[in-house]
């Protein structure tokens, strides 16, 4: 508790410090903080119980806000544009939640559908539709997963969806073989699923210490077009395709902290998370 204490208001010090101190206006005059920002989210929904879960009211202020302010592209058309070598929109922003929880159809989804926004939606394949033992085996903070019904009608409504491996484990805690397995049998039975296929990828947990290039070459040997990570910034045509940069969306950020973020002020939180690789 007291770390994750410190960890937030750390976040909320950097970025208040990178906004307020010049950062955000000097990368906007240099044009070095341009690119296409891609937000993650892990849960919408009103209780506690999830400290990650953004409140229902706050994602419909912030998708509102990114709808009358921005060029909202999936992930699949801004790898498109980054394998083509094409412009990248101005002002452009992508929008992803993370592990499957079945608020994204309650509470996100009518959200998403209203503002006309193309989300990519990653699951742990293994728990969708499953039994509540299973679920229970999840160690994620909700157990309450989309079922197959749920993410069919989402598929066929405009909501891309990616594999977030079968169990949600950390890939480097894993032998070569078990990580073939996550990753082929999460594509093979999501795009039975969903009959579409399965184009990107998306790290459990999304750290520095969380994949590496022997899994990243896995995960392009599995099928993947590319893959997503939980490292601040953005993406230009200088992006790793296999790591590809997100902004993460906290429950306590607000729409202080949300605008903020959107000018860049959590870009130098990077630092923080090489840091934590260096002291793992």
């Amino acid at each position: 508790m007291i770390r994750t204490t410190i960890k937030r208001l750390a976040r909320r010090a950097v970025s208040l410090a990178a906004f307020f101190g010049g950062y955000c206006f000097l990368t906007e005059l240099l044009g070095t903080g341009r690119g296409v920002r891609i937000l993650c989210y892990h849960g919408i929904n009103d209780r506690p119980a999830n400290p990650y879960a953004v409140s229902t009211q706050d994602f419909a202020r912030q998708m509102q806000f990114i709808a009358e302010r921005f060029t909202i592209i999936s992930v699949d058309q801004l790898v498109a544009l980054l394998r083509e070598g094409r412009p990248i929109p101005s002002h452009a922003v992508s929008v992803t939640i993370d592990d499957g929880y079945r608020d994204t159809y309650t509470h996100a989804y009518p959200i998403l559908m209203r503002f006309a926004i193309p989300a990519t939606i990653f699951l742990p394949v293994a728990f969708i539709g499953a039994s509540s033992c299973e679920r229970e085996a999840s160690k994620l903070p909700q157990t309450d997963f989309l079922s197959r019904d749920q993410v069919r009608e989402m598929s066929q409504n405009g909501i891309a969806f990616g594999s977030h491996t079968l169990t949600h484990v950390s890939l480097t805690k894993l032998t070569r073989q078990e990580v073939q397995y996550q990753l082929e049998h999460s594509k093979a039975r999501l795009e039975t699923q969903i009959d579409k296929p399965v184009t990107g990828f998306a790290y459990p947990y999304g750290t520095f210490r969380d994949f590496n290039p022997e899994i990243k070459q896995l995960v392009a040997a599995a099928g993947y077009s590319w893959a997503v990570a939980l490292i601040s910034g953005v993406n230009n045509h200088k992006a790793d395709l296999f790591a590809l940069r997100r902004t993460m969306v906290k429950r306590d950020d607000g729409m202080v902290l949300f605008e903020k973020a959107m000018r860049g002020s959590l870009d130098p939180w990077i630092v923080m998370q090489r840091l934590g690789k260096f002291l793992q």
